[in-house]
């Protein structure tokens, strides 16, 4: 995989051609502590099996293209323990998000250094409409009790911070390294916050503006490498440390990027093994 997510990345030529399929899970025995289903992913770059456990999908199970699926119980109690460790993380960080349900008062973007106070005003209408009145005040107007009104505006709203701001520093960071980038995307991703495929695409995540700097950078370094080296070889984690030294750290610390991410969006991964 050509990717940073929990490491929190369509078409055949992406760095990542996934298929998803919930799948009820087979229990056996000592395997109490799994969800009663999992989700099974294909992927044709996969080269082994892996488990992931998310905030918003629970257990993820990725597996190679053509993988027999009847092997997967099998492999679910070798992992029991790994699973059970990381559903009891997954809970404790469910526990410690704020209800998705409630309003944020104010939204803070460390990676560009700015913050806003939302104003909520209720008024006739489904949908809620955000307008920066201003560099300091975000007013969303509208059906403002029902959160699946004001959450998918809010997302929209990042989006657009996301195009405003991210584009033009990776193209940035690809003039300098010498990559040539043929397109830019800027998505809300589940569980990934970056990615780069082999036609030049580097598809970020908006969420990325809800983190420190820092990372965002090792973020867009680590998408940009790829370029000259597919896959994580040791080349190229070679290639990624000669342009941050301190990397490995970064690395480890893009792992917890889940604190950042706020409720209302209720994205994180507590693990992939």
């Amino acid at each position: 995989m050509r990717s940073v997510g929990s490491d929190l990345p369509r078409a055949r030529v992406a760095c990542r051609s996934m298929a998803y399929a919930h799948v009820p899970t087979v229990l056996t025995k000592g395997l109490s502590r799994l969800p009663a289903d999992y989700t099974v992913r294909e992927s044709a770059r996969a080269k082994r099996v892996r488990f992931r456990v998310t905030i918003s999908d629970g257990l993820i199970v990725v597996i190679p293209k053509g993988f027999d699926r009847r092997r997967i119980p099998k492999l679910l109690e070798q992992k029991r323990d790994w699973i059970a460790r990381a559903l009891n993380e997954i809970e404790t960080r469910r526990a410690a998000l704020p209800p998705t349900d409630h309003r944020p008062q104010t939204i803070t973007l460390p990676a560009i250094g700015r913050a806003w106070r939302l104003e909520w005003s209720k008024t006739e209408g489904g949908k809620v409409s955000i307008a920066e009145i201003d560099p300091s005040r975000l007013r969303l107007s509208g059906s403002i009790d029902d959160s699946a009104a004001w959450r998918p505006a809010l997302r929209r709203w990042l989006l657009e911070r996301g195009r405003e701001y991210l584009i033009p520093r990776a193209e940035d960071m690809a003039s300098a390294l010498g990559v040539q980038v043929q397109r830019v995307s800027i998505r809300c991703q589940k569980t990934r916050w970056g990615s780069y495929s082999t036609n030049g695409t580097v598809s970020l995540n908006a969420q990325l503006l809800l983190l420190p700097d820092r990372l965002v950078r090792f973020v867009l370094l680590h998408e940009l490498c790829h370029a000259t080296h597919p896959s994580h070889s040791p080349a190229f984690w070679d290639l990624v440390r000669s342009h941050e030294p301190d990397a490995d750290r970064l690395r480890k610390e893009l792992r917890d990027g889940w604190q950042y991410v706020p409720g209302w969006l209720a994205r994180g991964t507590a693990g992939t093994a």
